[in-house]
């Protein structure tokens, strides 16, 4: 395997125009690598355009209830075959593939995967994000520590939940034959996503790297947060060797080189968590500002810049981002939501709700620069798709904002619930369903349920930074931001103003930033000049009694849901209609003392009256 440098005369020479970069300049491609999709986006670093892109789907498995899970090596195959249709796209464009100057990586957040590094083969399936089959670990653990599911917070920052990886790893150890083994022998390697693509991009069992990002190893339960370390504390806590854990390093250098294809030689030189890159994409770089990225979760994240803030209200503690291995550390509260755009396809797949398209899915593609020049930045010069899949298990039709609400409302709980509560074992319901209940207002409620969860995340956010200004200013994110209706409801029961960045892709454009400032191509105040794209501002249109109405119904409803498994199966329940009156319950339950005190003070009053002559 040879290594290229940047400024190596064979890539360049390579290029067969003299050394002279296209009329492009320099090229940055992003690899998005999630448990659902994959994507390669290509950046012209002058302005981030998006010149190519090429977008395929993965197959999620779900052999069991609560299981979801992904075949690693599908996973990659599928990403190196982005990579390649990408740069193929290049070529058709009679653009120079090897005006590319590096390559940056972003992928979904804690899946888990195992691997035998002698071998290259996985151990087992990846674990996703919201599976659910670690429940009895997560159970265990609590019991260990008599129930406190912050026991371990002021370490790594997060709570005991069921979608961080250390929990993950303990499961395969205990439950997958030959993992243990793998363990003990010295042979098997854990990452998350990013660990798993840079180590096959780079070689492999051959030569492959072993690393990941501060964002990354900040979601696994086994980071020092203060420190950017893995814990010895931690890994004895879980029971997991640290020999298996990758080297930890910052979001902005170079990682090694791409071993093989058409981008041979070519940098590694950003990695970050999807959520932690979109923050980046968005600007949101100085203390006080937000983000929310609305896709399958959702997930709000509150820059503190070099502040760790411990949350006493469900909020989770995190590495926002560090730009270069010399870099300061900078942190963010985080609100995670498990179930957003993934409850809307669950409706449209399971339920088969379709509801009346009211304007295209894609209006939010479309804009000017404030100059009036148009905006390229959205719209790639070529874009492909493998096996499409609509987004959410729609087909582009967003609801319609127009109808009667019907009072339904929706708590899409399916696999617990997270900020702020942490309940693994809560379940979704819906409530208030008559025999006039529409499609069209389900739909309405799921879409009301992820704009009330953003809520009880700045309502914890205000509570654990009370000497913080209050933030009046919300910027969104994702797939599912682009519905307009969503956003302006988002911004109408929250009483913010919301604004979103005309582009689909800030994860991605956060990773091609943090990766031309490992190669020196950009700078922040060239990408804030150049590569920022221009917002739709939303306004609130409802007063805060409105808002605060409909909050209070969804909190008791809420109630219901992290309530679901207080009775047990030993409780006794007494059925109403079994030959007694109905009404007996409630009579009984009337204590004594009541009664006998309302009829003394009735009789005093009728002697009072009867002495004043009203008798």
């Amino acid at each position: 395997m040879v290594f290229r440098s940047l400024a190596s005369p064979t890539l360049h020479t390579m290029s067969g125009n003299g050394g002279h970069r296209s009329k492009f300049g320099s090229l940055i491609g992003v690899l998005y690598v999630g448990h659902t999709c994959c994507k390669c986006l290509i950046y012209a670093t002058r302005n981030a355009e998006v010149l190519t892109c090429h977008e395929s789907s993965l197959e999620c498995l779900s052999p069991q209830s609560g299981w979801v899970e992904v075949d690693p090596l599908a996973v990659w195959e599928t990403a190196r075959m982005c990579l390649e249709t990408a740069v193929q796209n290049l070529i058709i464009l009679d653009i120079n593939p090897h005006d590319i100057v590096a390559v940056g990586v972003c992928n979904q957040r804690e899946t888990t995967v195992l691997w035998d590094r002698t071998t290259g083969e996985p151990l087992c399936n990846a674990i996703g994000w919201c599976d659910t089959r670690t429940s009895s670990v997560v159970g265990s653990i609590l019991q260990r520590v008599r129930g406190k599911k912050n026991y371990l917070k002021s370490v790594c920052g997060l709570t005991v939940s069921n979608c961080f990886s250390a929990v993950k790893i303990r499961w395969m150890m205990e439950n997958v034959a030959g993992v243990q083994q793998a363990v003990d022998d010295g042979r098997a390697a854990f990452g998350t996503l990013d660990s798993w693509i840079i180590w096959m991009l780079t070689g492999g069992v051959e030569a492959g790297i072993h690393v990941t990002d501060v964002t990354n190893a900040a979601r696994t339960m086994l980071m020092n947060l203060e420190r950017c370390v893995w814990d010895e504390r931690l890994c004895r806590f879980f029971r997991i060797p640290s020999k298996i854990l990758p080297e930890i390093r910052s979001c902005s250098e170079v990682y090694g080189y791409i071993n093989d294809g058409p981008l041979s030689g070519i940098p590694i030189a950003s990695c970050l968590g999807d959520q932690q890159a979109a923050l980046l994409g968005q600007m949101c770089i100085n203390a006080g500002q937000a983000n929310c990225t609305i896709d399958e979760g959702m997930f709000v994240l509150f820059n503190t810049a070099q502040e760790i803030i411990d949350s006493d209200h469900g909020l989770l503690s995190t590495v926002a981002f560090q730009l270069g291995p010399r870099g300061a550390v900078y942190y963010a509260l985080e609100g995670a939501i498990a179930h957003a755009g993934s409850s809307i396809g669950w409706l449209r797949q399971t339920l088969a709700l379709e509801p009346a398209p009211s304007e295209p899915m894609n209006s939010s593609l479309t804009g000017l620069f404030p100059d009036g020049t148009p905006n390229t930045q959205l719209v790639a010069s070529f874009c492909s798709v493998s096996s499409p899949v609509p987004p959410y298990g729609g087909d582009s039709k967003p609801l319609t904002s127009s109808g009667p609400r019907g009072g339904v409302i929706f708590v899409p709980a399916f696999s617990g619930y997270y900020t702020p509560y942490w309940r693994y074992k809560a379940r979704g319901m819906m409530f208030g369903i008559t025999l006039q209940t529409t499609p069209q207002q389900i739909m309405y409620a799921a879409h009301e349920a992820i704009c009330h969860q953003v809520r009880e995340v700045l309502e914890s956010l205000a509570k654990d930074c009370p000497t913080w200004p209050r933030l009046t200013k919300l910027t969104v994110g994702g797939d599912l931001s682009e519905q307009r209706f969503l956003v302006q409801m988002l911004s109408d029961l929250n009483g913010l103003l919301v604004e979103r960045p005309q582009t689909s892709t800030p994860a991605c454009l956060g990773a091609m930033l943090a990766a031309g400032l490992a190669t020196e191509i950009l700078s922040i105040d060239q990408f804030r000049q150049n590569c920022v794209p221009p917002v739709d501002v939303f306004n609130t249109a409802y007063n805060s009694s409105q808002r605060d109405m409909k909050f209070r119904r969804w909190k008791m409803a809420v109630d219901r849901c992290l309530n679901f498994d207080s009775v047990s199966d030993s409780d006794p329940v007494k059925l109403i209609g079994d030959g007694r009156d109905p009404d007996s319950f409630v009579r009984c339950s009337i204590p004594g003392s009541v009664f006998i005190v309302s009829s003394f003070v009735l009789v005093v009053v009728a002697q009072l009256m009867k002495q004043n002559g009203f008798a």
